[in-house]
Order: C-alpha cells, then sequence, then structure tokens
C-alpha cells in the first residue's frame, strides 16, 4: 500500500528500507536478482502457499493446516496427464474448493514482490493451482509451451500437493527460466533438476522460509553493506491490494478483519494495477478494516475509495496520499 513510497523516502534520507529475509517476499525478490544477473528470462516467479496440501491414498482424505477433508474424488486427479492438463487441474481444484486457494496474505507478499521486481500477476485473483513439485515448470509457463500463463514475466502462487513422506515445498520460493540450450539443461534433467515436460522451462527453487530465524542476514546486509534485500530504488506502485464484493453489500455495512489470513467477510482480495485514490479508484485492502460504506456495492463490484465513509486520518491515508503525489501525474 505504501512499501514504495517508504523506499523512496529512506533513499532521500540516506537511510534503509528493506524487506527482511526469512519471509517470501524478500527471499523471492532475492532469487529473481540472481536470476536476472546470470541473465535468465524469468518466465515467473513465486511462492508456494503457506500450507501443503497432504494426500492420504489408503483414507482419501487430504490434510490441510491442521484440517482433514474426505475427498475421494482427488483420486482419480492424483495423476497430470499429459492429454488432460487443464481438465485434471480444474477437477483439482473443484475437489479442493473447500479450502481457500489463496489468501490476503499471499497476495499481498506477491504485490510487494512485484512493487520491487516489475514482474506481474498473470490474473487479478492469480491462478493458484494445487500442483505436486515436478509439475510446477509444466503448468506455470505460457500457453504456447503447454502453460495457463498468458504471458511471461508473472508473479504466481501455488499450492502444494503431496503425499506424507514427500518433501515439503515448505511455503518456499521459486522461479520458473527459460530453457534455451537444449544440452546444458539435458545435462540439468540427468541431475534432478526439475525440467518441464516440453523442455521449454525449468524451475530453480528454495523449499524453505525459516522466518525470524533468517533475520540476521538482511540486518547484517543493512548495517555493513548498506543495503535493502531487494527492491531498492526499481521499487515502484505497480500493483494495488484490493477488494472484490461476494455479495450484495448495504450502505452502512462496516468493515471487520479477523483471522490470521486478515480475512474481512464479504470480500475477495484481488491485485489490480496501482493507481492513485482519486474519482471510483479501488480502495486499497488495508483501509478497508473499521471503514463504512456510504453506498452500496453489489456483488461483483470492487470496492470504491469513493464509495466509504470519510476515512480518518491516519498515518496510513496520509503516507498513501504521499505516495500518489510522487508518483502519479494526475496528483497534484
Amino acid at each position: 500500500m505504501v512499501g514504495p513510497y517508504l523506499t523512496h523516502l529512506a533513499i532521500d534520507e540516506g537511510l534503509i528500507f528493506t524487506p527482511l529475509d526469512g519471509d517470501q517476499p524478500s527471499l523471492l525478490i532475492g532469487l529473481v536478482s540472481w536470476a536476472r544477473t546470470l541473465g535468465f528470462e524469468i518466465v515467473v516467479a513465486g511462492k508456494s502457499s503457506e500450507y501443503d496440501f497432504v494426500w492420504n491414498p489408503e483414507r482419501e482424505e487430504l490434510v490441510c493446516n491442521g484440517e482433514a477433508h474426505s475427498i475421494p474424488e482427488l483420486a482419480s486427479a492424483w495423476a497430470l496427464p499429459a492429454d488432460s492438463m487443464a481438465p485434471t487441474i480444474a477437477a483439482r481444484a473443484e475437489a479442493t474448493r473447500m479450502i481457500p486457494p489463496i489468501s490476503v496474505p499471499d497476495l499481498c507478499e506477491m504485490a510487494n514482490v512485484a512493487n520491487a521486481t516489475g514482474l506481474l500477476p498473470d490474473r487479478p485473483a492469480f491462478h493458484a493451482t494445487v500442483l505436486r513439485i515436478p509439475e510446477v515448470p509444466t503448468v506455470l509457463d505460457v500457453a504456447e509451451h503447454g502453460g495457463v500463463l498468458r504471458g511471461s514475466g508473472r508473479v504466481e502462487v501455488f499450492n502444494c500437493l503431496r503425499t506424507a513422506d514427500e518433501v515439503s515445498f515448505a511455503g518456499g520460493v521459486f522461479v520458473v527460466l527459460r530453457c534455451e540450450d537444449e544440452a546444458t539443461w539435458d545435462l540439468l534433467r540427468d541431475k534432478g533438476h526439475v525440467i518441464s515436460r516440453s523442455g521449454a522451462s525449468a524451475m530453480v527453487y528454495l523449499p524453505r522460509h525459516l522466518l525470524g530465524l533468517e533475520a540476521p542476514i538482511s540486518l547484517l546486509d543493512a548495517v555493513l553493506n548498506g543495503l535493502p534485500s531487494g527492491g531498492g530504488e526499481m521499487t515502484q506502485p505497480r500493483i494495488d491490494l484490493v477488494a472484490r464484493a461476494t455479495r450484495d453489500l448495504p450502505a452502512g455495512h462496516r468493515f471487520e478483519m479477523t483471522g490470521h489470513h486478515r480475512i474481512i467477510d464479504g470480500l475477495r482480495p484481488e491485485t489490480h494495477p496501482a493507481g492513485p485514490l482519486v474519482g471510483e479508484a479501488a480502495a486499497p485492502f488495508y483501509l478497508l478494516p473499521g471503514a463504512r460504506l456510504k453506498r452500496a456495492v453489489a456483488a461483483g463490484e470492487t470496492i470504491p475509495f469513493a464509495a466509504l465513509e470519510e476515512v480518518p486520518d491516519s498515518m496510513l491515508l496520509r503516507l498513501r496520499r504521499r505516495q500518489d503525489q510522487r508518483f502519479f501525474s494526475e496528483v497534484s
């Protein structure tokens, strides 16, 4: 919501505003920087969701975040046949529909990555596919190579499907790279690297994020080297995290955020191109908690900032106004 402004304000003052290793944005920005330094074309960069989808074939049961779901129909969608990938991906999504495929924190983190790197979402709510680890570079590639993406240079989230005795992605981060030299990637495939079925892309990944245990790396970078853990001057407001109504909301409706995953009842989080808070621009998601609607909003409509009753003059809103003034010419 205001990260780009804080980043550039720090630069103006000779200070450092940095993401923190141990959380996915910092780790993914670092992995993107690594790939770009080596000259790779990045098809997509992303993370797995916080909690794996762990399948028990004997019980025909799926466990996610400590909750078990009886899903016998998932058995027929476990394998991903080359001749029916799209129907199988759709079948997995339908079978796991009781589990939200993506959360507000997922979208928030990927918006931070987009603003820092210039990689953009393929669609507002992401594809958030349910995939086994070897399937990632096959499915998260452009349609020309058999994948689901409409273009290259994307950010994405996937839900890691596995059995209990298979390795976890552990909420880690990845880049899918374009394979440009067949002999090199055949060699790497033989060494166990994850190459797509088409041979056109490969995944390089860090299967972990260790939360506060990794924070000292970012602190050492900032204190000893004077560098942020990604972002810096390249950071721009490219993506806003906003919300779309999932049902009709009357005038006077008050938004309340609940739970670890920052759920606001009646809303679905989405990422849209960034813009200033003028006209009918969508309200940033984190301005909504505690706000009331001054007019009704229909199901399917994004929540406009102009539809909110007067928002208190908070520090967050003031910072956003300053960001709009700094980056958007239409704001005086």
